[in-house]
């Protein structure tokens, strides 16, 4: 599935060789790697990781170079680029587990192929083994389930049943899998065998969980009982059936049979090229049992009202035997003779391809329904029909990673047999297509004569390579730039313009950016654009609505503005308002004065990047504005990683001398927030970074301001001291900015030194100062800090009032935040304080949740949160159920960053305590978290969190209690030195047990190596 050298664990490990061949590792050790490797994915495994996953018992004096030297041995043998480096350790170019784990519907086959028996089959037994049998038994099921609902959707049910059997087999509690095996298996004619699945899945519901089955699956097993010899279908009068299978439209197709036989006027409205009238097709056929007779009509050709009437009057039966011309004027009876032929029988009329004679399609729906009461219609149409008691069913494009990317391999191998498909590159021209059927099915046939990188490349100029489909289809309908062409004949002289100038956005747009882009009020055109399905409209929050082109329009707009020598023209005026947005909205985003601002900020980057990419002479007064906007947007959210990415563009902006006042405030900004970002980061831009603003800061009278003396007292202090000294300097300063930025800092600085007090009292002034001064963004990062503070304390009370205070705050003002780090800390010290119910909620939902973080973070979240529900069944005495979930919390945070893993595999140790475990059970992970505090410190604990170290050697402590009573106390003395994190209620009884102040944290850090590797320590792991 990918021409890289790749590790194969699905089956006995296997590596590629220089030459291609798969051998073996050999010995246990290079085996072991391969697999930590594999399972790390992309990412790779740091040093502290791989040393755990390969000496789980004891690690070596020094794992660094035992590890360079494993990796050493293995490239001598192996494949060039197969093993490669990482700033933190190492990874592996691909695995068989990676590829199957990205595998999509399109190519679930032939990644379900790849295994070659029991998934890392020559491993010994252990956590490691473990975890690639329950990664690799997940993928399974994953691509099962993909596969078996690819035959579903091409209607081969039959060949679909044995896949979903097995995907049954392995997860027999899955209601899902079991609902599309009934279905399948019912549609297949075995309605048997559907009603025998049901009957199995509630008894092993019943014997596992004591449940009952889903609804949805109660409901099939009641229709199947209730089954009876399918009624007499209807006469079908225009209606097609297809002759290939339809893609991706199961849920539009099931929404439209629910919704058409339950409204007398139904219709599916959606842009060109959307597949609209396959779908009425479609869903005629699926609805022939419920009428007695179908009739399609085709409004394409239709000029007016009259010619409507018309080909609707003849689709029905309604005129004459005479053979007459469009021309010739209508019979007097010809709408009275439609009314009686509608009514003769219950009728489901199709309109299809309303949007040119909208009106005369409405008026004539309208009628004919008022008329005939049996009579029922679903239209097609670019735009709704706007009378009452309309049902709009509006399909969407088919997402590139699915459907899409099915519909392409579909039409591509029926275009050309055996045409090789890279599947990521499948995805990559869906996405270029907009998931739009019609565009995706003639780039599918052009493969006849080209590869699908050339077609990708060639998808510059969409338009010239998107041409010669289906030669039955209307000619509307033969090439993308028809269908594109034939909307925009629709609209206004006005409107068409609008299409072309707004097309600049590449990421949507707002009213108001429309009316500063346009010069003028453009709610006019925007209303008609959205009318004709060429513009989105969607409403994301209280007061904020945002239009969006599909990128197939905005190429043809663009298309439009080059081909009138206009194109640059709009590109000014895209930058134009880029600089007046920037500085429009850098007021509120300072300090978080505006709550909104950054929400505001965060719709706008893509548009804002892309402005910032273009480059160009003459620009850069524009480039430093938005790049200043956006790194102050991202350093208050804490993303480091995009603001190192643009600081060359930045760097190279800033070089030009400012002209103006405005200017040179623009440049100060950015260059501050560059220059701080490259120190933090060790980007190599740092000394560029500072040279510049040295230069800002010299031009004219003293800096002033919250940049300028941000960026002289802080940023250009000539040494660390001065600089601890300046934010003792700005902590009492008369701007009220710069002295909470000040406390803040200072609080962070008190933290890292044990002065935990020190620090909730910085970050208290810094709240007061916030408060007073309307500075949200500083004022919540400060209370989170306390109640963070409080609840490591274990002091719990606190803690949880301050969270749920800041928490609601956020909530009320609707800010751009991610919450799920808060929650879990609402609900440890919920659990703390006995509110089992309330944290069990919160865990549960984190459980489920997904955010925009990275996927390291979405693993943390994922982790902690399964902690918590753990700790909540401890805390009932539920050990049937903790137990099961600390493996679940403990399988998760295997790969979660050191600190969470560290704290969850300590809780895990004490919670497992508390309820009893035998001392032998508790061996293997005790080992596990010693090695791992001991690769710690030995790699740097100034690296590390020292609390979260103490929440570690907390939980040790609570297994030697049992013991080793006198290592325990060492350990727990140690512990609370680091000032141990006490969040988790079973740590925090831990840590209850200590009498007395503890060690100073000096001593405690120099004897904590020692410690762990003592004979009474050592000996328990």
């Amino acid at each position: 599935m990918t021409d890289r050298p790749i590790v194969r664990v699905l089956g006995p490990v296997r590596f590629p060789d220089g030459g291609g061949a798969l051998i073996a590792p050999a010995g246990a050790m290079p085996r072991r790697l391969l697999v930590a490797l594999a399972l790390a994915g992309p990412e790779g495994r740091g040093v502290a990781g791989l040393t755990e996953d390969l000496w789980p018992d004891e690690p070596p004096r020094n794992p660094r170079g035992a590890i360079q030297m494993l990796v050493s041995r293995l490239r001598a043998v192996a494949a060039e680029g197969l093993l490669a480096s990482t700033p933190t350790g190492y990874r592996v170019s691909g695995s068989d587990l990676e590829a199957a784990e990205r595998a999509d519907a399109a190519a679930a086959a032939a990644a379900l192929a790849l295994w070659t028996g029991d998934a890392g089959s020559d491993l010994e037994a252990d956590a490691l083994a473990d975890d690639l049998v329950a990664r690799a038994e997940r993928a399974r099921l994953r691509l099962l389930r993909l596969e078996a609902q690819r035959l579903l959707d091409e209607r081969r049910g039959d060949e679909a049943v044995p896949l979903l059997e097995r995907v049954v087999d392995g997860a027999p509690l899955d209601g899902d899998a079991v609902l599309r095996l009934m279905r399948a298996q019912a549609e297949g004619g075995r309605v048997d065998a559907a009603l025998a699945a049901f009957a199995a899945h509630r008894e092993r519901l019943a014997d596992a969980l004591g449940a009952d089955p889903d609804p949805a699956l109660v409901r099939l097993n009641a229709e199947l009982l209730r089954a009876q010899a399918a009624p007499t279908a209807a006469d079908l009068v225009g209606v097609r059936a297809a002759t290939t299978p339809l893609l991706g439209r199961q849920d539009d197709l099931e929404r439209l049979t629910a919704t058409v036989p339950t409204h007398r006027l139904t219709s599916i409205v959606g842009t060109g090229g959307l597949g609209k009238t396959r779908l009425a097709h479609e869903s005629a056929l699926r609805l022939a049992d419920r009428f007695e007779r179908i009739v399609f009509t085709e409004l394409a050709g239709a000029p007016d009202a009259e010619g409507v009437e018309l080909v609707v009057g003849t689709a029905v039966g309604a005129r004459g035997t005479r053979t007459r011309r469009l021309a010739d004027p209508l019979p007097a009876d010809l709408g009275t003779r439609t009314r009686e032929a509608l009514a003769a029988r219950r009728t489901l009329l199709v309109l299809d391809n309303c949007e040119h004679v909208v009106d005369a399609a409405a008026q004539l729906a309208v009628d004919l329904l008022a008329a005939v009461p049996d009579l029922t219609v679903l239209a097609t149409s670019r735009v709704p029909l706007l009378v009452p008691g309309e049902a709009v069913v509006a399909p969407q494009p088919l997402p590139a990673d699915g459907s899409a990317a099915d519909l392409f391999v579909e039409r591509a191998r029926a275009a050309r047999p055996g045409v090789p498909l890279d599947p990521a590159l499948v995805e990559r021209v869906c996405a270029r297509l907009d998931g739009l059927p019609l565009a995706i099915e003639l780039a599918a046939a052009r493969l006849r004569s080209m590869t699908l990188p050339e077609l990708d490349r060639r998808l510059e100029d969409r338009f010239a390579v998107l041409v010669g489909g289906d030669r039955t289809a209307p000619d509307r309908h033969r090439t993308l730039l028809a269908v594109i062409e034939w909307s925009r004949r629709l609209l206004s002289p006005a409107a068409a313009a609008a299409l072309s100038a707004l097309a600049v956005f590449p990421d949507g747009f707002t009213a108001a950016g429309a009316d500063l882009l346009l010069g003028r009020d453009a709610s006019a055109e925007l209303t008609e654009l959205v009318d004709q399905s060429l513009l989105a409209f969607t409403e994301q929050g209280p007061g904020r609505a945002r239009y969006r082109m599909l990128e197939t329009v905005r190429e043809y707009g663009l298309r439009d503005l080059a081909e009138r020598g206009a194109l640059e023209q709009a590109r000014t005026a895209l930058d134009a308002w880029a600089v007046a947005f920037a500085r429009g909205v850098a007021p509120g985003l300072l300090g978080g004065r505006d709550p909104a601002a950054t929400r505001t900020v965060t719709e706008e980057e893509e548009t804002l990047l892309a402005v910032l990419r273009s480059g160009g002479a003459g620009r850069e007064p524009v480039l430093v504005a938005v790049a200043g906007l956006l790194m102050e947007n991202w350093m208050y959210r804490g993303e480091f990683e995009p603001l190192a990415a643009i600081l060359p563009e930045l760097l190279g902006a800033a070089a030009l001398r400012p002209r103006t006042g405005q200017e040179q405030e623009d440049a100060l900004k950015a260059l501050t927030i560059a220059a701080s970002v490259a120190q933090i980061t060790g980007s190599p831009a740092v000394l560029r970074a500072l040279a510049l603003l040295r230069r800002a800061t010299r031009r004219g009278a003293p800096a002033t301001g919250f940049w300028g003396v941000f960026a002289t007292s802080l940023v250009l202090a000539p040494s660390l001291a001065a600089g601890t000294a300046a934010i003792d300097a700005l902590a009492d300063s008369p701007d009220p900015l710069s002295a909470t930025f000040a406390r803040l800092m200072r609080a962070q600085l008190e933290e890292n030194r044990g002065l935990a007090e020190a620090a909730i009292a910085d970050l208290a002034a810094a709240d007061a100062l916030a408060a007073r001064n309307g500075f949200h963004w500083v004022r919540f990062l400060a209370r989170t800090s306390i109640a963070s503070l409080r609840s490591q304390q274990g002091r719990h009370e606190e803690a949880l009032a301050t969270a749920e205070r800041v928490r609601a705050e956020i909530v009320a003002l609707d800010l751009d935040t991610e919450l799920r780090q808060l929650d879990w800390l609402i609900g440890a010290n919920r659990a703390a304080l006995g509110d089992l119910d309330a944290a069990e909620a919160l865990f549960g939902a984190m459980a489920g949740a997904t955010g925009r973080a990275g996927a390291a973070e979405e693993r943390d979240n994922r982790a902690i949160a399964e902690a918590g529900l753990a700790e909540v069944a401890t805390a009932r005495g539920d050990r049937a159920a903790a137990l099961p979930r600390w493996e679940t919390a403990l399988a998760t945070a295997r790969r979660a960053s050191p600190p969470w893993r560290v704290l969850v595999d300590a809780s895990a140790l004490a919670a497992r305590v508390r309820l009893g475990v035998p001392a032998a059970d508790l061996a293997e992970p005790y080992r596990r978290l010693r090695v791992l505090l001991i690769v710690v410190l030995r790699l740097g604990p100034l690296g590390f969190d020292a609390p979260v170290l103490g929440a570690g050697m907390l939980g040790l402590a609570a297994v030697l209690r049992r013991t080793a009573p006198e290592a325990a106390d060492g350990l727990l003395g140690a512990a609370l030195a680091f000032g141990a994190r006490r969040d988790m209620a079973s740590l925090d009884l831990v840590a209850a047990e200590w009498v007395g102040p503890p060690p100073p944290v000096e001593v405690a850090t120099g004897q904590a190596l020692a410690l762990l590797r003592s004979p009474a320590v050592r000996q328990r792991g």
